[in-house]
């Protein structure tokens, strides 16, 4: 309402000079303005009428938004502030668990060079056995292959001698006759 009487207060001094300049000359009077003054007023009155619950709740709404948005960011700040806590802790944390892995990473290179020392070891004696057995079965191939053409060569050099002597031909028939029978 006082919004109202500011603006007639302002507005009657114009139409008071804006009614003097129409070129009559008469004497101009507050009772000349009150006809405008009236219709300005009902103007007024029903735009302002009619626009106060838009106006109204339009601020409203603006205002429950503002507290859902303020709200909401309070929430937001919260979960914000949970996860850097949880990230500094984290950070804390860090040069303890750097020691931890480095600690079982030095720990697990310790197991794998004793194990793969085992494994080398164990590689190295069954190659040297392996190569002992091969030596033997080469070796044992050898003599029996050696004993093989020695007695081949003796029974050749049998046989010859055999074969060259008239007595032990005869023998030799005889006993196998002998042994026939």
């Amino acid at each position: 309402m006082t919004f109202i009487k500011t603006i007639l207060t302002l507005m009657l001094p114009t139409l008071a000079i804006a009614s003097s300049a129409s070129g009559e000359h008469n004497n101009p009077s507050i009772m000349d303005l009150i006809f405008p003054a009236i219709n300005f007023t009902l103007v007024f009155g029903f735009i302002i009428f009619k626009v106060k619950r838009p106006i109204s709740e339009a601020f409203t709404q603006n205002s429950k938004d503002v507290a859902a948005l303020y709200s909401l960011a309070d929430e937001k700040y919260k979960e914000a502030q949970i996860k850097y806590d949880s990230y500094a802790k984290k950070l804390e944390q860090l040069d303890t668990e750097i020691l931890k892995i480095n600690e079982s990473s030095d720990e697990d290179v310790r197991k794998y060079a004793i194990i793969a020392k085992e494994e080398t070891t164990q590689t190295l004696m069954r190659m040297s056995r392996d190569a002992a057995n091969k030596l033997e079965s080469d070796k044992n191939q050898m003599i029996t292959k050696l004993n093989s053409e020695l007695l081949d060569k003796v029974i050749e050099q049998a046989k010859k001698s055999i074969s060259n002597d008239k007595e032990l031909q005869s023998k030799a028939t005889t006993k196998l006759v002998s042994s026939l029978s």
